[in-house]
């Protein structure tokens, strides 16, 4: 097939594979490898991935989360074109790893600024730049400042000082902007974003409604592919889902009823150490307890953290 095959029909074969299987395909022989590996198909299949999650009736989202079990001092900060960002709770160590072509690279580390757990991050794609941006909020010897770093640059710089405290710690990827729920200086309580071509934060309109209450026990998420606002009671139950179906239009928000007929979301488990992940795709029924409505969405792509090429081997 390799040596007869019309090369469209080739790519039209393997841009329906799974990532694992197009790993695979590229040792069969030197054409396929030099496909597979091109800018061009990787894009292909990485908007066939996100068009094939969209069409299916099965499934809703897929997310991903992370479980650091041998030190429990990492954490997942967010997920973009099949990357996640995976960061030490004190800045010390910041990775942007593909989990299923088991490609890592490492952010410089945090040198002028001091994050502790209660440190805010994001990481999102800047499609102006065609770049992947990680933000930390943290604190230098005088201020509050947010820093940012890009995977082309991998150097850390000011972006502003802060006139927000931050009440959610990880910032939810919607329309090219991070979103966090946070206080102003009279502590009225607000969502926030981040747009990362911008670089500049504003506030997101709220919902207009007696009804509508955004507290210090609020959540931000994704459903349907729009950004929500909700609670939880007894940590599993969703309570009050709030969501915006047309993106920083005020009037859009809608309340969805407690029993709104949502599907199922797959939950793609992340394990091991930062340099050698392991996963696999386990159905949860998640999506019905609201455990995972503000987990990073997930995509399969062959996207590679190099943005600047694959790193040199060592010897």
């Amino acid at each position: 097939m390799a040596d007869h095959a019309h090369d469209d029909v080739v790519e039209q074969i393997l841009i329906r594979l799974d990532v694992k299987d197009l790993i695979r395909s590229k040792s069969v022989c030197k054409s396929w490898h030099s496909l597979i590996t091109s800018p061009g198909f990787i894009n292909r299949h990485l908007n066939r991935s996100y068009n094939k999650d969209r069409i299916d009736n099965e499934i809703g989202h897929r997310r991903v989360t992370y479980v650091d079990r041998d030190h429990d001092d990492h954490r997942l900060v967010g997920s973009s074109n099949g990357l996640v960002c995976i960061t030490s709770f004190y800045g010390l160590e910041v990775s942007v790893a593909n989990p299923l072509t088991g490609e890592v690279t490492e952010l410089a580390p945090l040198q002028t600024l001091d994050v502790d757990l209660t440190s805010c991050w994001g990481f999102g794609y800047d499609s102006s730049t065609d770049d992947y941006k990680v933000i930390v909020k943290g604190w230098d010897q005088t201020c509050v400042q947010v820093m940012i770093a890009s995977l082309k640059s991998n150097v850390w710089r000011v972006i502003e000082e802060v006139k927000y405290k931050f009440i959610s710690k990880t910032g939810i990827l919607s329309n090219g902007a991070l979103h966090w729920i946070a206080k102003d200086q009279n502590n009225k309580k607000l969502i926030i974003s981040f747009d990362l071509s911008k670089e500049e934060f504003k506030e997101i309109p709220q919902p207009d409604d007696v009804k509508y209450e955004c507290s210090s026990s609020s959540y931000l998420g994704i459903v349907n592919e729009c950004l929500c606002i909700f609670r939880r009671s007894n940590c599993c139950f969703l309570d009050d889902l709030w969501m915006m179906k047309s993106y920083n239009v005020k009037e859009s928000w809608e309340r969805l009823p407690h029993n709104h007929n949502m599907k199922v979301d797959i939950v793609h488990p992340l394990k091991g150490d930062v340099s050698s992940l392991s996963s696999t795709f386990e159905h949860q029924w998640g999506i019905e307890l609201g455990l995972f409505y503000d987990a990073p969405i997930f995509v399969q792509s062959l996207v590679s953290p190099h943005v600047n090429g694959r790193p040199k081997p060592t010897r």
